[in-house]
């Protein structure tokens, strides 16, 4: 399955330069609507989102949303293009899962300073999906969230799957035949990782939702799998001009010399205004 991103000529440079495949906050998407989907206790501040097409056919629509007036590029990956690794801790708190565990990100990126990310991704199967188009969005979350308090005064929470949130938009958004990967973040405990923050993160999670009390950070990077960032292919905007089509080939020669530059199939096809 090959994956698309359009995306400028300056994050092309970015994310050749890092290796990494950032992953931003879901309330900064350009779908406004799905930051208000989530009922009266909202997930999407914990929510981060990278977002790709598998249209293997050229998007004018795409090109001029997100490529700076088709002069940026699409960048194709052969396959999710995440760099799974061997973690050098287990993940006790997984259930279902025996043996070594491989993850896109280290156990100390899962567990960081900043936020504790929900380990969905160990399944790459499982992780990332199409997007479900419908007429009518706002149903499908208003329960994605239930939360119940004890009389000690914790609370318990009921969350679906990072991987089951997220995957609807209106029906209007269908031409961007969109394939998504969520994660869900929440602020890492006030305590750090002890055995005392395990045996209360579900607690601590049900309380960030509560109150509203979401990571600090508004991305999460994520590594790239360096065989396959080697075999990419980038394809030049429709309109890039020689000087921008210079730059490209320079990042190219320099971070990934045996990938592959391409012209837009609409070159010479859309006039300039």
């Amino acid at each position: 399955m090959k994956l698309h991103h359009y995306t400028t000529i300056e994050t092309l440079a970015l994310i050749l330069d890092s290796s990494k495949i950032r992953f931003n906050r879901l309330t900064n998407v350009d779908d406004i609507q799905e930051a208000e989907l989530y009922g009266k206790y909202s997930v999407a501040p914990f929510l981060y989102v990278s977002c790709w097409t598998t249209s293997e056919v050229e998007n004018i629509p795409l090109w001029t949303m997100y490529t700076a007036n088709m002069k940026g590029v699409r960048i194709t990956f052969e396959d999710k293009p995440f760099f799974y690794q061997k973690l050098d801790k287990p993940l006790h708190f997984v259930q279902g899962h025996t043996g070594d565990m491989y993850s896109p990100l280290t156990y100390d990126q899962i567990c960081n300073e900043q936020c504790f990310v929900i380990p969905n991704f160990l399944d790459k199967s499982k992780f990332g999906g199409e997007m479900q188009y419908v007429p009518d969005v706002t149903d499908y979350y208003k329960e994605a969230v239930k939360l119940t308090f004890n009389p000690d005064g914790t609370a318990n929470v009921e969350l679906k799957s990072a991987n089951d949130l997220a995957i609807h938009k209106n029906e209007y958004w269908k031409f961007q035949e969109e394939y998504r990967f969520s994660l869900l973040a929440f602020p890492a405990p006030p305590t750090g990782y002890d055995q005392s923050a395990w045996d209360n993160m579900h607690h601590h999670s049900a309380n960030s939702i509560y109150h509203g009390v979401c990571p600090d950070n508004e991305f999460i990077d994520v590594d790239i799998c360096p065989t396959l960032l080697r075999s990419i292919i980038v394809t030049l905007g429709p309109l890039t001009t020689f000087s921008e089509e210079v730059m490209v080939r320079s990042l190219i020669d320099k971070y990934c010399p045996e990938a592959k530059v391409e012209y837009s199939s609409l070159k010479g096809m859309i006039r300039t205004k």
